[in-house]
């Protein structure tokens, strides 16, 4: 008679678990075709709109940055950038690729919010529940704040991506031990902290995790590696947290800041209106409902996948605060975008628990509902939106002579207006700056729709129009003699046409 072998103990569970992994690979569940159309639709929103504003000013000092030689463009990032450089090295490629205009150099953040969908579904999966990751990723996808900045030329969303991938092997790892997750997430932890300095807030309580939970030789490895990257940033941290570039966040108090996480988090650009008042009471009814969702309708492994969720979140936005609280405060909301994962998670958790999922859904809808209408608002509203410099320089027009553009900005307007306008050089380190001395037929003043022109201008100098135009005030003045000198010396003699910003000098920007 045949011999027939039982199955050793667990190997039933490991065949079973092959086999569905086979099929997972041949044909997705419905979860995962959702997770697809929810993939689709986040390209769509992204992609759709991407030119539909212009470059600001972080924007523009990217597009100058990366129309450099390499090393020109690393010598500009070291003195006018305050975070690592794969970013701008990626960008460096892309833009010889597809171009450094709206759409191409923005499709390197769209593509990345766009992958964010799927790795926010696997997240989710992997430590709660398919139900859960299909939550977080519907979120991921509606979400104002991931598309504004899917749609924005900085580092960001590449941030986002790599520390949502950094959570998924993470989490993985510590299910599984297997080699080759605990490869991938120190490659990806390292690319992380590569491109953002705020990623070690979310690393740190994953290399905790793994060395208390798996304790091997793996564990160590991994967590040293990922150290190694880490330590030797520790420099570039040092100079780039002292970087004066920096200055600019102690204009907004901490608590003014900290208001604006939860509304831009939730509402993006609506932390502009009177949003930001409801921000922080939001936030803690949100999470009120969430824990009270989880504890009463998750069953045992979903209560434990949205703690460990909850505790990388947790951390990575509760120990920058703590750090500003004692003298090194680098708080701002968009710096926060590596905890939007963690934090979908648990909410994704709490939406799809087994005992209450009527309330859980409810809530989801509501959620959505609101972050469909805030990013209709924003698109509707140029309150909310970048500054319109495309529409300034084409209202500026080609100039018949040379000129001045004088603006009471700083390089807010410049750096942007210089991509806009043709044959315009501006001061910049690492970048041709305005000639020496310059002679010019016409100056034109940028300012505040709030500022008089004076009524008295320099002998000379004579008004032409005054216009608004996206909301800047554009005042142009033909100057006779010409006037002839330096930029300085040009922007110096511009002040008294218009009164100078409050807190801004004149900046100056030379047209041919």
């Amino acid at each position: 008679m045949p011999l027939v072998t039982q199955p050793r103990p667990g190997e039933g569970r490991q065949v079973a678990r092959a086999r569905g992994h086979r099929v997972g690979v041949d044909s997705l569940s419905p979860e995962g075709w959702m997770a697809v159309a929810l993939t689709v639709a986040a390209g769509l929103l992204r992609f759709s709109t991407l030119t539909s504003q212009s470059f600001w000013l972080d924007e523009a000092t990217t597009v100058h940055e990366v129309g450099l030689s390499f090393g020109g463009m690393l010598s500009a990032i070291a003195a006018h950038e305050s975070t690592p450089p794969l970013y701008f090295m990626l960008a460096w490629i892309w833009t010889r690729l597809f171009g450094a205009g709206e759409f191409g150099l923005r499709s390197l953040s769209s593509v990345a919010g766009t992958a964010l969908i799927p790795v926010s579904y696997l997240c989710g999966r992997e430590l709660v529940s398919r139900r859960a990751g299909l939550a977080a990723a519907a979120l991921a996808t509606f979400s104002p704040f991931l598309i504004w900045y899917s749609q924005e030329a900085r580092a960001y969303m590449l941030f986002g991506l790599l520390g949502a991938l950094s959570l998924l092997f993470w989490a993985r790892y510590l299910r599984t031990g297997a080699v080759a997750d605990a490869v991938i997430w120190a490659i990806c932890s390292g690319l992380a902290l590569l491109t953002h300095f705020y990623a070690g807030f979310v690393i740190a309580p994953e290399a905790l995790w793994m060395l208390w939970h798996q304790r091997t030789r793996l564990s160590a490895i991994a967590v040293a590696a990922v150290a190694a990257v880490q330590l030797a940033l520790v420099p570039l941290v040092v100079e780039d947290t002292s970087h004066p570039l920096l200055s600019w966040l102690q204009q907004f108090p901490l608590y003014v800041r900290l208001e604006q996480i939860p509304v831009d988090f939730g509402a993006s650009q609506l932390y502009r209106s009177t949003a930001l008042s409801w921000g922080l009471p939001g936030a803690a009814l949100l999470l009120a409902i969430v824990l009270v969702l989880i504890a009463f309708g998750g069953e045992r492994s979903e209560r434990a996948g949205a703690a460990r969720a909850g505790a990388v979140a947790a951390f990575a936005l509760l120990v920058p605060v703590l750090l500003a609280e004692l003298g090194h405060d680098y708080v701002f909301s968009r710096n926060f975008i590596v905890a939007w994962v963690p934090l979908s998670v648990v909410v994704g958790a709490a939406c799809t628990t087994s005992r209450l999922r009527v309330p859980g859904a409810a809530v989801l809808v509501a959620l959505l509902a609101g972050f469909i209408w805030a990013t209709a608002k924003i698109d509707g509203d140029p309150a909310y939106q970048r500054p319109d410099w495309r529409a300034v320089a084409s209202a500026l027009g080609k100039p018949a002579a040379p000129r001045a553009i004088v603006t009471y900005a700083g390089n807010v307007a410049e750096q942007p207006l210089a991509i806009y306008l043709p044959q315009s050089t501006f001061s910049y380190s690492g970048i041709p700056s305005s000639p020496a001395s310059v002679s010019v037929a016409e100056v034109i003043v940028l300012a505040d729709p709030i500022d008089a022109v004076s009524r008295a201008p320099l002998r000379g100098a004579r008004l032409i129009s005054t216009r608004i135009v996206a909301g800047v005030l554009i005042v142009s003045f033909r100057v006779s003699p010409e006037w002839r000198g330096s930029p300085a010396v040009l922007a110096a003699r511009a002040g008294a046409l218009l009164p100078s910003h409050p807190r801004l000098g004149p900046a100056i920007l030379i047209q041919r």
